[in-house]
């Protein structure tokens, strides 16, 4: 295959070691097709989302992947999802089993798939989507999102290996910030995705939950039982139930002067 496909890895030495950005560059030189390696390097601290838009901006191919530097790639990687793009016509392939673009862009929304952004291969000549540098989390998410619904989304398995590190960006937000960050993509998503509306009400259910129980597990259980009743009434859910209840056990237990550490 003698296509070129143009790879950018964002990079930032206060989140990431050297040793793994060259571990990184290695995987995409290992790659069996051309590549074009883009390393732009955020010392401004301006964030990934604006580190991937100048890559794009620099990159002159048809192709272009995403590799974080804390990640690597499978050998065929490349080879694998340009294959199965060429067979589906799809602009977009990412790690994972096969399903529809509608499935995708739900299970997406709703949080029911993880970090996917050094598995993307995208097909600039089907969506000219960039990463909305506003938001502060999952604007990975939300770029995939546009890209899949401008021109379909297709899937390879076991093509990343993801390492995460204790300083790295995703792990350096509060919970606050990232419930902010959240409601900002709720915004967005409702602005750009036509299908989101579909699942919206999933969605808010789905947040307002996961920050209920992230609040409940720092010990502010106050807070998650505000959050477990906005998420109850959205949706009525077992789970959220469950959950509200046994905040209120606590906060009880909490009021008593009984240590209820070992219990969350």
């Amino acid at each position: 295959m003698n296509t070129t496909v143009s790879v950018i890895i964002p990079y930032s030495s206060t989140h990431t070691p050297k040793n793994m950005l060259l571990e990184a560059k290695e995987s995409v030189k290992q790659q069996s097709v051309q590549t074009e390696l883009i390393v732009v390097e955020d010392t401004d601290q301006r964030g990934p989302a604006w580190a991937r838009n100048v890559g794009l901006e620099r990159a002159d191919t048809r192709y272009v992947a995403f590799l974080d530097a804390d990640d690597l790639w499978e050998p065929d990687k490349l080879e694998r999802q340009l294959k199965r793009m060429h067979e589906t016509g799809a602009g977009l392939c990412v790690e994972g089993q096969q399903m529809t673009t509608g499935d995708f862009i739900q299970k997406l929304f709703v949080g029911q798939i993880g970090s996917l952004t050094p598995s993307i291969l995208l097909d600039t000549h089907q969506t000219d989507v960039q990463f909305e540098e506003s938001l502060q989390r999952r604007e990975d998410h939300l770029f995939m999102l546009e890209a899949a619904q401008d021109a379909g989304v297709c899937f390879c398995e076991d093509i990343v290996t993801v390492r995460k590190q204790e300083s790295g960006v995703s792990a350096t937000t509060d919970s606050s910030l990232r419930f902010e960050a959240d409601l900002h993509f709720l915004w967005l998503g409702w602005q750009r995705i036509s299908e989101y509306k579909l699942h919206f009400s999933e969605f808010v259910h789905q947040l307002y939950h996961r920050h209920g129980r992230l609040k409940h597990t720092e010990g502010n259980f106050r807070e998650a039982i505000s959050y477990l009743i906005i998420a109850t009434r959205i949706r009525v859910r077992p789970k959220t139930v469950a959950a509200l209840c046994i905040s209120v056990i606590f906060l009880l237990f909490k009021i008593l002067g009984l240590d209820v550490s070992k219990y969350k």
